[in-house]
């Protein structure tokens, strides 16, 4: 008897087809009986539009381009926003696009050939919304942005807004040289010490950001000492708001992607079906 795997929902690099192999489906690969698929990752991004990651913008291009993009299954969605000087300011997206989730398999009742024309058919559907937010991606990151100044507060904030409760695993990726820059918090002026984050605790509280995986990508500055700093600082930030986040998703680059297990987890939970055993013993 074949059971149900989550790797599904986690690999974002595997295909998005299940495996048919002699009439027999692969164990992690499709939901059995009326049980529904794993829901995928709902993953919002936001991209440091202002003056300050000239040198790096090509980080977060390929970041989304050549990582998040390309890696995207079926059931996953993705939102990107930039980051600029008043993120309370921003109304648009600058890409959005979900993929239609997986359908159930039911060995019983499903005849396998239409099956599989439903599943070609998802497929490239949803290669075409990959393309679609590519090319929209590729225009809207032809060159770095302008903003003088830089929300990350504002940007944080909004992500609390954002993750509505809903069944897939909540993940937001910060691209940006995480250099707030906007009203009482300047960079230059920031030791990103105890005393900053107390500062930005009274002044904006910290955000609701539980169950949600969290990445940053690019933090830097010009000395090593100021980098670790900054690099803690927000580590603490984002414990504060109680999101997932780890040493490892605070990065220079991409690279450890997707996700692993267990980071992040949906903000509800749905109720299973009853599993294609408990069907044949209600027959009897």
């Amino acid at each position: 008897m074949l059971g149900l795997g989550l790797g599904v929902c986690v690999a974002l690099g595997t295909p998005v087809l299940p495996a048919l192999s002699g009439g027999v489906w692969g164990a992690s690969e499709v939901a059995w009986g009326d049980e529904a698929p794993s829901p995928g990752f709902d993953i919002l991004v936001f991209v440091d539009e202002t003056g300050s990651t000239d040198r790096q913008f090509d980080v977060y291009r390929r970041a989304l381009l050549d990582r998040i993009v390309p890696g995207l299954r079926a059931g996953d969605r993705l939102r990107v926003l930039p980051i600029t000087d008043d993120n309370s300011l921003i109304s648009n997206f600058m890409a959005e696009g979900s993929l239609a989730p997986q359908p159930p398999f039911d060995s019983l009742s499903d005849n396998e050939i239409d099956y599989k024309t439903k599943v070609k058919a998802l497929n490239a559907k949803n290669e075409e919304v990959r393309q679609q937010l590519l090319d929209t991606l590729k225009k809207k990151l032809a060159k770095p942005g302008r903003s003088k100044y830089t929300d990350l507060f504002g940007a944080s904030r909004m992500t609390s807004q954002l993750f509505s409760a809903d069944r897939r695993r909540p993940v937001v990726v910060f691209l940006s040289d995480m250099e707030e820059d906007r009203g009482r918090f300047r960079y230059k002026n920031m030791t990103f010490g105890k005393k900053d984050l107390d500062r930005v605790g009274k002044a904006y509280g910290f955000p609701d950001l539980k169950n949600v995986c969290v990445y940053v990508v690019g933090t830097r500055s010009p000395s090593i000492e100021r980098t670790r700093s900054m690099v803690k600082f927000w580590d603490q930030y984002f414990e504060k708001a109680k999101a997932d986040i780890s040493p490892d998703h605070m990065v220079s680059m991409l690279v450890n992607w997707p996700p692993p297990d267990g980071c992040g987890s949906p903000r509800v939970k749905w109720k299973k079906g009853s599993s294609w055993l408990d069907r044949i013993k209600k027959e009897f």
